[in-house]
């Protein structure tokens, strides 16, 4: 679990960079910050509604260090990485969750409902406040948002 001085961090970062991204038509899919062997690592996953290009990339990277650099949010050295969240992006938003409808996705839950954390099937619907999934079994679970710890689509390789 992150600490609150490190949370406090990310939402001061995530304040500072998201409306200039959002300028630039890019969203701020997930940030993380990783303390350790004397650097701070912030890594940033970016995307926007039809894919990120490498050359939007290495422009957030540029607009996001700069950002950094000139508000001294981070005192100490630290590596900025900045990159696509790919297939196995996160889901966060309930636009992220809405992205996915119809697919199969994997939801770990805070605490446990029905006796699991842990739960897999397809994406019947998203809003503001929870999902539907539909199990396996062919059960249909709904989930608080508030309640979802971590959240990806299902990646079916053939």
């Amino acid at each position: 679990m992150a600490s609150m001085h490190q949370e406090q961090l990310l939402q001061k970062i995530r304040e500072l960079i998201e409306p200039v991204l959002r300028a630039r038509q890019i969203d701020l899919v997930d940030i993380a910050c990783h303390f350790g062997s004397g650097r701070t690592i912030i890594r940033c996953l970016v995307d926007t509604a039809r894919g990120i290009k490498l050359d939007e990339l290495s422009s957030a990277n540029r607009v996001i260090g700069v950002l950094l650099d000139e508000h001294d949010l981070i005192p100490e050295r630290y590596l900025l990485e900045v990159s696509s969240p790919g297939l196995d992006r996160p889901l966060k938003k309930t636009a992220d969750f809405e992205r996915v409808i119809g697919r199969r996705i994997r939801v770990v839950t805070s605490v446990p409902i029905d006796g699991r954390q842990e739960h897999v099937g397809e994406l019947l619907g998203a809003n503001e406040e929870a999902i539907v999934l539909k199990l396996d079994s062919g059960d249909k679970l709904q989930i608080l948002l508030p309640q979802i710890a971590h959240a990806v689509q299902e990646i079916e390789l053939k």
